[in-house]
């Protein structure tokens, strides 16, 4: 009896070396990835395989602050980002980042202006947040059509509030129509919005 135990034990070790890294068994969750046509910003979910060469991978969860400060806006952000804005332009919208990457020096600027505009820390807040609390100097914020377009950039901005969610893309708060950040894996639903930035 133990030796049928042991020739088990050793088949499932031998047959566990064979599989490749990327392969699961039916037992385990898929490993899945969201590929994004480049073209048209169409998005399928892959559970075996790679992306194509016409699409580029959105990743499979929300992505978060790196360990190390970029100097740019995180590529798979980024990536989402120009799929939704090419599915966007297919129907007529127009998106733009008007702010994306801030350094903290930047990002303290902004943040003294709103004081100085607001009157207080508290009231700044609301619409700016300093560099230690704001996404942006870790690429993983972008403002959409800000003072650009008019209603028609406002518009794109609804557009893109209504469809990031497919691209991994969520507004964040109430107050602000423009900002967006990658708060989700794509085709996941988004969170409910903040107020505002506090």
């Amino acid at each position: 009896m133990k030796a049928n135990h042991l020739k088990c034990a050793l088949g499932a070790l031998v047959f566990s070396l064979l599989i490749p890294a990327n392969q699961v068994s039916a037992k385990e969750t898929p490993v899945l990835d969201y590929c994004a046509n480049k073209s048209t910003g169409n998005v399928r979910k892959v559970t075996k395989g790679l992306c194509t060469q016409s699409e580029i991978s959105l990743g499979t969860q929300p992505i978060t602050r790196p360990k190390n400060r970029p100097s740019d806006l995180v590529p798979q952000f980024k990536a989402r980002y120009e799929v939704a804005k090419v599915a966007a332009k297919l129907i007529g919208h127009t998106l733009t980042i008007t702010s994306g990457y801030r350094s903290l020096a930047q990002q303290q600027i902004l943040f003294d202006r709103a004081v100085k505009r607001n009157g207080s820390v508290t009231a700044a807040t609301r619409w700016v947040l300093p560099p230690k609390k704001s996404n942006h100097p870790w690429g993983i914020a972008i403002d959409i059509n800000y003072r650009v377009g008019g209603a028609k950039g406002e518009k794109a901005a609804a557009w893109l509030e209504k469809n990031g969610y497919k691209y991994g893309l969520c507004r964040r708060y109430e107050n602000e129509w423009w900002h967006f950040e990658p708060l989700v894996a794509p085709g996941r639903k988004c969170p409910k919005m903040e107020p505002y930035a506090s």
